[in-house]
């Protein structure tokens, strides 16, 4: 089952650079790495995306539980699907798992990669958003443009 593999090097990932980051960057805030282009920036998070359900810690670990148990359910379905697919729900997974593990712990989600042009900014992310972001699309694209996605 490659993605409980995937997932588990996507938690690994996520929750050593939260911590590495959180250590080096509790006391300063923020870095530039690329000109005010891509910058470290420390914040914590208490709601979903750009801070939605901000304050519903409840509500949030629940639906990510629904959500995981769903996904692996998902997975089981389709163990014999090609590699690419197998890869993206593992990435899914595992960013879920990565934010669930920190909402169940402190309440909140630490995200640190700042990037934007000037005063216009991305919300900050961490690298299980980017797991879930990249599985997601990937997965749906792979499902849009796959052969069981043409019609005779």
């Amino acid at each position: 089952m490659l993605y409980f593999a995937v997932a588990a090097i996507v938690v690994i990932l996520d929750q050593a650079s939260k911590r590495i980051i959180w250590e080096a960057f509790r006391e300063r805030g923020a870095a530039d790495l690329i000109d005010g282009l891509l910058r470290i920036r420390l914040s914590t998070n208490t709601g979903a995306v750009m801070g939605i359900l901000s304050g519903s810690r409840l509500l949030l670990v629940g639906v990510t539980v629904v959500s995981i148990a769903a996904l692996i359910v998902f997975a089981y379905r389709m163990r014999y699907a090609p590699l690419p697919k197998r890869i993206c729900l593992g990435l899914i997974l595992g960013g879920a798992f990565g934010n669930l593990i920190d909402r169940i712990s402190t309440g909140e989600v630490v995200d640190f990669i700042d990037m934007g042009i000037g005063p216009y900014r991305w919300p900050t992310y961490n690298v299980a958003d980017i797991a879930v972001t990249v599985g997601a699309v990937v997965l749906i694209a792979g499902f849009m443009t796959g052969p069981e996605s043409a019609r005779d």
